[in-house]
């Protein structure tokens, strides 16, 4: 199946790791993707977690050390080779990257952590968008604000319940918290009743700090620390726009692929998406799902 973000993405990887000889740099790579380059810089840094050209520099600094090891040629020459413009500069980034001097390294080689290639295939389309694992993330407790609502899960399917519950919380209801600890942020809670039933409970929210003021009618939940399994989904469409059918695809793959490999120790069943409205626009959603692991 075709998928949009997923082409750039990969022709991206393919043009780089082709050209990383060559001059590169965001117009001429954004050109031979076919993308305007602030769509691709989204895009790449949404799925990669890294700046486009920072990809390219520590890229170019991980190919060097084959040459580091395994030829006699200047380390001047090698970063001209690797269009780092003088040995000053390749120096100071490979101090950077690994804490040693390319000089030092030569002489004594030890174990380093590189920046491999970046491989689109651990990527899994969902509807449009793709989903893919992001991190383990400790989180300290922290707390939120919101309107809970009891959601029918068959009903949700059909009518996107939860989806609407939340467009109407961020644009009609956050604005009346007053200073939230994010404002572009949206955290959609849902908790899962311990008895297996065809209903959860879900809390579009924002979160909230000692300074927030909290209008009368919202329910203020404490989420406590805990390690969790991070997901991000992109899609080329607004926040708005995430269907429940794009979810399922997601909560398919988070349920089927990673859960049967982890160990839960909770005491209670939930979970969050974040989304961080300033990271996105009509054509681009990016969207940060938590599971949690454990109870710390």
């Amino acid at each position: 199946m075709d998928n949009y973000l997923l082409d750039i993405i990969k022709n991206t990887t393919e043009y780089i790791e082709d050209n990383i000889l060559e001059p590169l740099n965001l117009d001429n790579i954004s050109e031979n993707v076919n993308i305007s380059k602030f769509h691709l810089l989204r895009i790449w840094k949404g799925a990669t977690s890294t700046g486009l050209m920072e990809y390219v520099r520590r890229r170019r600094i991980a190919l060097s050390l084959g040459d580091l090891l395994h030829h006699r040629n200047s380390i001047e020459f090698i970063s001209s080779k690797y269009s780092f413009g003088s040995e000053r500069t390749y120096n100071r980034v490979f101090k950077e990257e690994f804490d040693t001097t390319p000089a030092k390294w030569r002489r004594k080689p030890i174990p380093l952590k590189i920046l491999d290639r970046f491989n689109a295939d651990f990527m899994n389309c969902a509807g449009e968008g793709l989903v893919f694992f992001r991190s383990i993330t400790v989180l300290p407790q922290f707390s939120i604000a919101g309107l809970e609502y009891c959601v029918d899960v068959e009903e949700n399917m059909k009518r996107q319940t939860a989806n609407k519950y939340g467009v109407d919380f961020f644009y009609n209801h956050r604005p009346r918290v007053f200073n939230p600890v994010e404002k572009d942020v949206y955290i959609g809670y849902t908790t899962i009743p311990d008895e297996p039933a065809d209903y959860t409970f879900y809390q579009p929210s924002a979160q909230i700090g000692e300074n927030s003021i909290i209008p009368a009618d919202m329910k203020v939940k404490q989420i406590f620390p805990h390690k969790y399994g991070v997901f991000t989904y992109m899609g080329p469409h607004r926040p708005e726009d995430i269907s429940s059918k794009t979810l399922y695809a997601i909560w398919e793959y988070i349920f089927a692929t990673w859960m049967p490999t982890v160990e839960f120790n909770l005491r209670e069943n939930f979970h969050f998406e974040r989304i961080n409205y300033a990271k996105c626009n009509k054509h681009y959603c990016e969207c940060d799902l938590y599971y949690p692991i454990s109870f710390l």
